[in-house]
């Protein structure tokens, strides 16, 4: 059986981008269909879900278990921001790709499918 490694990012997709991604109190907002999501993946037999952030490792492990997902979630990743394009969007370079990787950033190919997500 075929592991599918599924890679969510924080910012703008597991949670609400910038000052407005937290609440009063400083507790971040989950996208609720993108959470709920993951929720469902982790259920799967042959699924490794991974939450990363270009804000590193501590940070998506802090956002996940803030938002409830801890035990839903097999790793935790930074994408490790290099630089930016001539458009001036980012670059990521995680190291590896995985099978789906799902995101708000259009312009980045993190995983050899990649999904984007319309909501922030």
């Amino acid at each position: 059986m075929k592991e599918v490694v599924i890679a969510i990012d924080v910012d703008g997709t597991l949670i609400r981008n910038g000052a407005e991604g937290y609440a009063e109190g400083g507790e971040p907002i989950p996208n609720e269909n993108i959470r709920s999501m993951l929720i469902a993946l982790s259920g799967f037999k042959n699924t490794k879900i991974i939450v990363w952030s270009g804000g590193g490792e501590i940070y998506a492990r802090m956002i996940a278990r803030r938002i409830g997902l801890g035990r839903y979630v097999d790793e935790y990743h930074g994408k490790s921001l290099t630089g930016k394009d001539d458009k001036g969007h980012p670059i990521f370079d995680p190291g590896f790709k995985p099978d789906i990787a799902i995101d708000d950033i259009q312009s980045c190919e993190l995983g050899l499918l990649n999904l984007i997500v319309r909501e922030k």
